[in-house]
Formats: C-alpha cells, sequence, structure tokens
C-alpha cells in the first residue's frame, strides 16, 4: 500500500533530491556563465552531465551484486552531499576562470553517482509496494516529480538572484542533508536480500548481466527498442532545437522556449496525475494504453513539426507531454513486473546507459540534421523514428504479456 512508511521516506527523501539537483543545476549555469560570459562553458555543463551519469550507469552493476540496495541509494545520496558542501565551498573561495576544470570534475563526480542512484531507486519501488499498487506507486513519484519539475527551474531562477549562486549552493545542500535523512528511514525485508548472491559472480558477469536480460527477454527487449528509439526522437525537444524553432517557423520571441516548456510539464504532471487516479483502469489495459499512448506522441511531434501557430504548439505540447508521461508510467510497471530485485537495477542501469548515450548523440545528429536541411526536417525525422517504434509496438504486443523472472534465475537460462 502507498501508505508504507518506507515508500513515503523514498518518495520525500526522492523529491528533495530532485528538487536539489534543479536548484544545483541552476545555481551552476548562473555561476559558469556570470565568470565566463561564454555560452560553450555554459553548454559543457549539461555535457559533464550526461557524461558523468552514463559512466554511473556502467559501473552500477559492480556495485548492485556486492552491496545492498538501500546502501547503494543511501550512500550515493550520502557522497552527493558531501560533494555539493566541497563544491560550494570551492567556488566560495577559488572561483575563477582558471579554477573551472576542478568544479567540472566535481560535477562529474556528483551525476557519476546519479548513474547509479536513480537506477537503485526505481528497482527499490516494487520491493515496498505489492505488485497491485505499482502502476498507483510510480505515477504518484513521477508526478511529485515533474511538480518539482515545473515549479523548480522557476523558483530556482528567482532564488538564484535573491541568493546568488552561493546562496543557492547552500540551500541545495541542506536539501540533500535532508534527503539524506528521509532515505536513512528505508527499511527492506533483509530476508528477501542478501548483500552478496550465493554465487560468486565475475566483474564482468555482473556487470554484462541486466545487458544479456535485456537482449534474451523478449518483453524487456521491445520496450527497450521502444525506449531506445524514444531517445532518438527526444532531443527535438531540447532548447538548441526549440530555440531556432520558435523564431524561424512560430516568429516569436525566445521567452516562448518557457511556455512550451510549461506547457510540457504541464501535461508532463496531468499524466502521472491521470495514471494515479486512473491506475486500475490503466493496470488492467495497460498494453493498451502503451500503444496509444505512443501513437500520439508520434501525431503530436509530427503536428508540433509542421504548424506555425504558437497557441496550437502549447496546445500540442501539452498533450505531447502528457500521453509520454502515461506511456513511460505504464512501461515501467510493465518492467518492475517482469524483473525482480537486484537484477532490476542492473537493468535499469543499463537502460540508463543506453538512453544516456543514445540521447547525446542524436542530439548533435539533430543540430546538424537542423542546420543543414531546416529546422522541420528534424521534427519529421524524429517522427519517422516514434512511427517506427508504435509499428514495433503494434507487431509485437503479444510479447508485451509474459510472465516475470526471478532474480535468481540465471539469464542463460531464460
Amino acid at each position: 500500500m502507498l501508505k508504507n512508511k518506507s515508500f513515503r521516506a523514498l518518495l520525500a527523501g526522492e523529491s528533495l533530491a530532485n528538487a536539489g539537483d534543479t536548484f544545483y543545476i541552476v545555481a551552476l549555469i548562473t555561476t559558469v556563465f556570470s565568470v565566463t560570459d561564454s555560452l560553450f562553458y555554459v553548454s559543457l555543463v549539461p555535457v559533464i552531465n550526461l557524461s558523468g551519469g552514463f559512466l554511473g550507469g556502467l559501473v552500477a552493476p559492480l556495485l548492485i551484486d556486492r552491496y545492498k540496495l538501500r546502501s547503494i541509494l543511501l550512500n550515493s545520496q550520502l557522497l552527493k552531499t558531501c560533494l555539493l558542501l566541497l563544491l560550494s565551498l570551492y567556488v566560495s573561495l577559488f572561483l575563477s576562470i582558471d579554477t573551472f576544470v576542478i568544479i567540472y570534475v566535481l560535477i562529474f563526480c556528483t551525476n557519476f553517482l546519479d548513474g547509479f542512484a536513480h537506477p537503485t531507486s526505481s528497482a527499490i519501488i516494487p520491493e515496498l509496494i505489492e505488485e497491485t499498487y505499482l502502476l498507483k506507486a510510480n505515477s504518484l513519484m513521477s508526478s511529485v516529480y515533474q511538480f518539482i519539475n515545473m515549479g523548480g527551474w522557476a523558483v530556482g531562477g528567482i532564488l538564484a538572484v535573491l541568493l546568488h549562486s552561493n546562496g543557492l549552493l547552500i540551500l541545495t545542500f541542506i536539501l540533500y542533508v535532508l534527503s539524506t535523512f528521509l532515505l536513512s528511514f528505508i527499511k527492506i525485508d533483509e530476508k528477501k536480500h542478501a548483500t552478496q548472491s550465493t554465487k560468486k559472480e565475475s566483474n564482468l558477469h555482473s556487470f554484462l548481466e541486466g545487458w544479456k536480460l535485456i537482449l534474451v527477454d523478449n518483453k524487456l527487449r521491445i520496450l527497450q527498442i521502444t525506449l531506445f528509439l524514444g531517445s532518438i526522437a527526444g532531443p527535438v525537444w531540447v532548447s538548441s532545437i526549440i530555440y531556432p524553432f520558435i523564431e524561424l517557423r512560430l516568429h516569436e520571441g525566445t521567452e516562448w522556449w518557457g511556455y512550451i516548456n510549461a506547457a510540457f510539464f504541464l501535461g508532463l504532471f496531468f499524466g502521472g496525475l491521470i495514471g494515479y487516479t486512473k491506475s486500475d483502469l490503466v493496470d488492467r489495459h495497460i498494453h493498451f494504453v502503451i500503444l496509444i499512448c505512443s501513437f500520439v506522441v508520434f501525431l503530436m511531434t509530427f503536428l508540433f513539426g509542421i504548424n506555425s501557430s504558437p497557441l496550437l504548439a502549447l496546445l500540442v505540447s501539452c498533450i505531447y507531454g502528457l500521453f509520454y508521461e502515461l506511456s513511460m508510467i505504464a512501461i515501467h510497471t510493465l518492467i518492475q513486473g517482469r524483473v525482480k530485485e537486484k537484477l532490476l537495477a542492473k537493468v535499469y542501469a543499463a537502460q540508463s546507459s543506453i538512453t544516456m548515450a543514445t540521447f547525446g548523440i542524436s542530439t548533435l545528429i539533430m543540430g546538424v540534421i537542423g542546420e543543414r536541411i531546416n529546422i522541420v526536417s528534424v521534427y519529421m525525422v524524429s517522427s519517422i523514428v516514434l512511427l517506427l517504434a508504435f509499428l514495433i509496438l503494434l507487431i509485437k504486443k503479444k510479447h508485451l504479456s509474459l510472465s516475470v523472472v526471478d532474480t535468481h534465475q540465471s539469464v542463460e537460462n531464460e
């Protein structure tokens, strides 16, 4: 049930950590730009974030085999808190254009920890919640996260003006401390989770286990292909693509990026809210929901690309966000019902690495397409990729209703 104390501790702790993550990025961007006055140095922040998270996801399976999921989540947040304190002190005492290498290293290390904290957090949810309530729990977590995202950037911007970057980093440190404290209250049945596997596995086996399961398991493979294609199409919503689209297609100022972004996050929030309030209905028709959402996401991306009306762009962006969020909630619920315990964390780690790498590469490619051809062509390419994802789901829909894989069952015997 969602009244589970450990689940509430996870929800509250992760919410504070997510709010801190948003403020942290705002503070870093403000700091970097104020010192360098360079968009290049600012653009390095998300690149370093992505690189750290990608490598963290690769390393995650080695830790998952050796430590309890709760310990990984708690200690990663504790180390993030320590790193943020170090970063705050360093920015306060030694900030200059010559010290940015150290700051970038600290940013990398912080996101490296996130690389195995995020899959661990997702894998813990099924251990705290009965399978019947999984979709409701995922929807609640996602709704809160999107609510924080919607308000976090706006509030972070205001706080950056009032508190300056140093004050915002200190506020983030406080949020991280509270998050670590709350996460310490998570309790998992120790009888179900041994610290180590009874059979000693090699580092290579630990590293590849999640990847192998994705490859050999029909259901996971189809869902991963969907996520992979989604990460190829996703960069059309980043600022580097949206900004020129607004100027060249909508003929509006850059403030419309904020409006479109707000509409998108509003859609995400409502998607999570619908998933929570209608969880029984969505759960009963979860495969149909994924299909419908996949088609609508394709259709909205296509309409957004060919549209030239700013108001219609807001509406399409909101609808896209709603159906995208419902799709993600349903997909993650299927994954959590398919794989159990520590193997689930390994699957999430592999997925996270694939998604981050694909998204980063696709962002560069989409930028080149937009520059060499035109900005509308970027959305057409994205639409084709999303249509392909829908067709794969439609053709392979019978594989999405298979039974659960036990953690202790070997991947080779699946």
